[in-house]
């Protein structure tokens, strides 16, 4: 398969059974699964366990599956779903906020903004680290996977004016953090593509 095969395509071959399809499928998503799922669990096998089974229940479910034309989006909210249910199987029923996670796995990539100085970058992480777990997890799908708010509601539950509400609350936060002129002038930048219409 070319360049020229769409998310639209790949997923409708996928649905009548094109094994090359879904092999594409898995190997173009499986390591952002990967680690989307690490942010909500520190147990490595849990995460494969959890991916390995969207994979096949997509499988077994292709005829019947609706369309889409953002596989990485539908296969992000499947796993989010399953790491949460099988999350709590083992710790009751708590809800996702209260779900431990590994802040130290919880990167924030800086390296290609070259205008913040290498001290800046891990104060800056030290600070994201804070965050509560949903506000992290807005800020990452925001500005590292560049989803939408409405795809955010939809992925994490949320009504459209709550991811809002985070967004400004977890940036909020950080600014009340922050005493580093460059943070603050790159969290101005943050702010300003936040509140920039999409």
């Amino acid at each position: 398969m070319g360049k020229q095969w769409t998310d639209a395509i790949i997923w409708k071959r996928f649905q009548l059974g094109d094994k090359d399809a879904f092999t594409k499928l898995v190997n173009q998503n499986s390591d952002l699964l990967y680690g989307y799922g690490r942010r909500f669990s520190s147990d490595e096998e849990l995460v494969r366990d959890c991916i390995q089974d969207v994979f096949l229940t997509l499988w077994r479910r292709r005829a019947h599956l609706s369309e889409t034309t953002c596989i990485r989006f539908y296969l992000m909210k499947a796993l989010r779903q399953r790491i949460v249910r099988e999350s709590t199987k083992w710790k009751s029923t708590l809800p996702l906020d209260t779900i431990p996670q590994d802040k130290d796995n919880f990167s924030i990539d800086l390296e290609n903004d070259v205008n913040l100085p290498v001290s800046a970058k891990s104060l800056l992480k030290a600070y994201v680290d804070k965050l509560t777990p949903r506000q992290r997890e807005i800020i990452y799908l925001r500005f590292y996977e560049n989803l939408k708010q409405e795809k955010i509601a939809e992925l994490m539950g949320l009504n459209r004016q709550s991811v809002y509400n985070l967004q400004r609350s977890a940036l909020v936060a950080l600014k009340k953090l922050i005493n580093h002129k460059p943070i603050r002038d790159c969290l101005i930048a943050l702010c300003l593509s936040i509140f920039t219409p999409l």
